[in-house]
């Protein structure tokens, strides 16, 4: 299967610490969207910053603007209908420095000819396969629902027990317990039957869908524990504060990362030692902010999160507790960039298993959100 093209604009990530909650540069920008073969305008592409609420949509004449926005250190994307994504990675001077953008589109190919319509049985087995992938197991999966899944079709590897999604459109997921209809860009999704194995690839655009205080409860419950909590607490230096305690498994602690051979109270209390969060988070000379350990990282969040209760009456949850739940981290390279609203540069570049192994999409919040 031919998964949607992304054509990248690369212009660095400029990282910036600030405090717990994301403080933003005003940035103010525009541009145009067209053909990149006929420059014809291209009206009411969509333009965002991943993962974020900030967007906005091209005109008639393909002309797009942003005024005064909040700054983040996220992707822009470009999804036009029709159009293969084109992303760009700016940086606050790029933004402030540049008149006027031009961001030039290229025709999607035809979607494949041999991918399968959802329907039948087989294709709704894929399709809870998929939704559980992308959305979760939780109360807020349950309630959340994808409008235009007919956009979704599937293709089997033949010799292998791996199916590939696709979607011929951005998908639309309404999250009524959150209260965000979100724009679903997939670039790629995969699934291996004999291991159970996933992994996914998009791009999401947040929008309101109502007043945010009557949503405030919810996502809250959502917010504390997750990983995005985690990583704003780390970029803070307030882990404990929050209710996080951070150790190494004490095999890797002779590689330097930990200072102290004082055990933690986890069920094996001889195999980790803990690390805080000046050991863990680096800076460079231009202010760059980065992951960095060696081995394995336990992460424990000494509160019971929201949607453990749920998970727990239907499923068996790795890193459960008696009080609190466990996440363990590793690197799949390292360093590993943290940007100014605690997101990682590359999610992708870190694997979890435990408690976190079931944060989702019905689950996960906008870069931009902030907790009152």
């Amino acid at each position: 299967m031919r998964a949607l093209q992304i054509k990248w604009l690369h212009g660095g990530l400029l990282l910036l610490l600030f405090f717990y909650v994301p403080a933003c540069a005003q940035i103010s920008f525009n541009g145009r969207v067209v053909d990149a073969i006929t420059n014809a305008p291209v009206a009411n592409a969509s333009i965002y910053f991943n993962n974020t609420t900030i967007a906005t949509k091209t005109n008639q004449q393909g002309a797009f603007n942003f005024t005064s926005l909040n700054y983040i250190t996220s992707e822009l994307v470009i999804s036009g209908s029709g159009y293969d994504l084109l992303v760009f990675k700016p940086t606050a001077a790029q933004l402030k420095g540049q008149g006027k953008f031009v961001f030039k589109l290229q025709a999607k190919e035809p979607a494949p000819q041999n991918t399968i319509p959802l329907d039948g049985a087989i294709k709704k087995r894929w399709r809870e396969i998929f939704y559980s992938t992308v959305l979760g197991i939780s109360a807020e999966a349950a309630a959340c629902n994808i409008l235009n899944d007919t956009s979704i079709y599937f293709l089997s590897d033949p010799g292998s027990n791996i199916f590939f999604a696709y979607a011929d459109k951005p998908l639309v997921i309404d999250n009524a317990m959150l209260g965000y209809k979100i724009s679903f860009d997939l670039i790629e999704f995969w699934y291996d039957d004999a291991t159970a194995q996933s992994d996914f690839v998009a791009y999401c655009r947040y929008e309101e869908t109502g007043d945010a205080k009557k949503y405030g409860k919810n996502r809250k419950h959502c917010y504390y524990g997750s990983s995005l909590h985690f990583y704003r607490s780390l970029l803070a230096h307030q882990l404990p504060q929050q209710g996080f305690g951070t150790f190494l498994l004490k095999a890797d602690t002779a590689k330097g990362n930990a200072k102290t051979a004082v055990p933690v109270q986890v069920d094996d209390q001889d195999a980790f030692v803990p690390v805080t969060a000046q050991q863990l988070l680096y800076i460079d000379s231009s202010n760059n902010f980065s992951i960095r350990f060696n081995g394995k990282l336990l992460v424990q969040y000494y509160h019971d999160p929201y949607g453990k209760a749920y998970l727990s009456q239907n499923v068996f949850v790795q890193g459960a507790l008696n009080k609190g739940v466990e996440s363990y981290l590793t690197l799949k390279s390292s360093p590993v960039d943290v940007n100014n609203t605690g997101a990682l540069s590359d999610a992708s570049a870190i694997s979890y298993t435990g408690y976190w192994l079931y944060e989702r999409l019905a689950n996960t919040l906008p870069y931009d959100y902030q907790t009152e």
